[in-house]
């Protein structure tokens, strides 16, 4: 063992962030593996399921769990979500501010702080200037577009905002999920011009296994937070024609949000088999799913208040992880990386396109799924993440 990953393995850390997304890309993981004890907040957002919508404070100590706190959370009707927004961030704020008390005086002050959330990274450096954590870390993940058809929405873009700039501003360090958000940044005045940062992308864990045969009714996977932004109404509006094309096929939803009941009330017409998983916090269940299916879909809405533009594809590293080959829209930046490697098909948002992909992948099934398992092989978490946090 090398004295700095010695030096990072006696080390504590604060890690904030938002359900489900605490262990994207493995980083969760990641973060047990380094730290010799590991203060993870998980905070809800969109009402995911029955049983998950509380907030948790978990505690690790090398590697193992050793207590688990549950989180005050105030209920949400989904019509009222955003005008309430104020008063969650607020419970959230207090929530870390007193568990860090406690943290501090059970293991004294954690070494860093790291989130990947502009509010959440505002309070980290409030925190850090109580002196109950030494160092922040901000992995910057989104911009959300301050237009909207919603005003109300627009209103809480605008709002988060004003804390993105502070935060990146006063952190310790500051970290970019891809070009396109610091491009944005140094564009309206907010980072220097001349200055540069660190890009760390969301990582993959790719498996070596290829065995799918793609000469039996085709499966298709959905993975994620259930809102039309995501873009899952393509589906049902080919599955006529996909229906057609193979009639046997079945589209696997894995996740809840808040528009869980609207493509429940879609699949009721649909030709195709639509099976919906819920939210299933267990990771293994999840990759057990995802890896007997034979197309990983992604048709974000390109739309200019779609936030994706500017973030990077979790569900579509997961998907390849398995050699799934992928069906997406030209949004984000990771879109350029599936066409020249051909791990997919990028489509125009339309149904036309999306049916043609699909026969497309299935045509030349082994060729995709070869192409998108080489692709995860490039993104290997363990070999990216160190850079988050360097020194």
């Amino acid at each position: 063992m090398n004295m700095k990953t010695f030096k990072r393995k006696t080390k504590s850390i604060v890690y904030v962030n938002f359900a489900p997304y605490e262990n994207a890309g493995r980083i969760l993981d990641y973060l047990l593996s380094e730290y010799s004890t590991v203060l993870s907040f998980t905070f809800n957002f969109h009402r995911l399921s029955g049983s998950r919508d509380r907030s948790v404070m978990k505690e690790y100590v090398n590697g193992r769990l050793k207590h688990t706190h549950f989180l005050y959370y105030l209920p949400t009707p989904k019509n009222i979500a955003f005008l309430i927004l104020p008063i969650r961030s607020i419970i959230i704020f207090l929530q870390i501010i007193t568990y860090l008390f406690m943290i501090k005086k059970r293991y004294g002050t954690p070494d860093i702080y790291f989130t990947v959330n502009a509010f959440i990274a505002w309070c980290g450096n409030i925190v850090r200037n109580l002196h109950l954590v030494k160092k922040t870390v901000f992995w910057v993940w989104d911009y959300y577009p301050p237009v909207h058809s919603d005003k109300i929405v627009m209103f809480m873009r605008w709002l988060y905002w004003q804390f993105d700039k502070p935060a990146g501003q006063d952190t310790d360090r500051v970290v970019f999920l891809n070009k396109r958000l610091i491009q944005l940044r140094k564009k309206i005045g907010v980072l220097p011009l001349r200055a540069s940062y660190p890009v760390v992308e969301i990582g993959t864990d790719p498996t070596a296994s290829l065995q799918k045969n793609p000469f039996i009714p085709l499966s298709y996977v959905f993975l994620g937070v259930l809102k039309k932004s995501q873009g899952l109404d393509i589906f049902f509006d080919s599955a006529k024609d996909l229906a057609s094309y193979n009639p046997e096929g079945t589209l696997h939803v894995i996740g809840g949000g808040p528009d869980f009941e609207y493509f429940k009330k879609r699949a009721l017409s649909c030709p195709l088999k639509v099976i919906f998983h819920g939210y299933i916090p267990d990771e293994s269940k999840v990759n057990s799913i995802i890896r007997k299916c034979h197309i990983g879909i992604a048709p974000y809405i390109p739309d200019g208040s779609n936030c994706t533009y500017f973030s990077d594809p979790s569900k579509i590293k997961r998907y390849i992880n398995f050699g799934l080959p992928v069906v997406t829209t030209n949004v984000f930046s990771f879109s350029k990386n599936i066409k020249a490697d051909k791990a997919g098909i990028v489509i125009p948002y339309d149904t036309v396109s999306f049916v043609h992909a699909v026969k497309q992948i299935y045509a030349h099934y082994d060729t995709y799924q070869k192409n998108a398992l080489h692709l995860a092989k490039n993104y290997i978490f363990t070999n990216l993440y160190g850079k988050i946090f360097e020194a």
